[in-house]
C-alpha cells in the first residue's frame, strides 16, 4: 500500500467517526476516533498530518461532550499526543470551552498553563519545541510545533478572562 492509499484510507475512516457523530452514534464515533488517534500518533508511524489530527481529535472531544463525559475530554487527549502543545489549538480550545461550560472547569487552568507555556514569538508565529526520546533506538528527536499569533491570543483569551477572572 502506496502512501496516498494509506492517508486515503484513515481519511475515510475519519468521514465514518464524523458520520457516526452525525448519527447520534456517540460511543461508535469516540471508539473510531480512538482507534484512530492512535495509530496517528504512534511514534513509529509518520502518516499523520496537522488536518488528520484535528478532524479526528475534534470527533473524540464531541463525542465525548455528547456521552456526558465531558470532564474527560483533556485528560484522553492527554493518552494520544505526546505533550499538551501538540495539542491541535482548536481542539484544545472546543474541549476547555465544553469543560468550562458544564461547569467541570476542574484542571482546565493547569492544562491551559501547561500548552501556554515555553511559546516563543518568531517571525510573526508562536513555536515551541518538545523533545522525546525513543527508549527503543536510544535516540532522542524534537518536533516543532507552530501557531499563529490569533491561535495563541485565542487561548490566551480563554485562559485570562474565563479562568482568572473566577478567581
Amino acid at each position: 500500500m502506496t502512501d496516498s492509499d494509506s492517508l486515503a484510507a484513515i481519511w475515510k475512516e475519519i468521514e465514518v467517526s464524523e458520520s457516526y457523530l452525525v448519527c447520534s452514534m456517540y460511543e461508535e464515533a469516540a471508539s473510531l476516533a480512538s482507534s484512530i488517534l492512535k495509530r496517528l500518533c504512534d511514534p513509529r508511524q509518520d502518516i499523520a498530518t496537522q488536518d488528520m489530527l484535528e478532524s479526528t481529535a475534534m470527533v473524540l472531544v464531541q463525542a465525548l461532550n455528547q456521552l456526558g463525559r465531558t470532564p474527560e475530554i483533556l485528560n484522553q487527549l492527554k493518552l494520544y499526543f505526546i505533550s499538551v502543545k501538540a495539542f491541535p489549538a482548536r481542539v484544545l480550545l472546543t474541549g476547555v470551552c465544553f469543560q468550562i461550560a458544564e461547569g467541570s472547569a476542574s484542571g482546565v487552568r493547569e492544562f491551559l498553563e501547561e500548552f501556554l507555556n515555553g511559546w516563543s514569538l518568531v517571525d510573526a508565529q508562536y513555536r515551541a519545541v518538545i523533545a522525546e526520546s525513543n527508549v527503543d533506538h536510544q535516540r532522542r528527536y524534537e518536533t516543532q510545533y507552530v501557531l499563529g499569533i490569533e491561535e495563541y491570543l485565542e487561548i490566551v483569551e480563554v485562559y485570562v478572562i474565563t479562568l482568572l477572572a473566577q478567581f
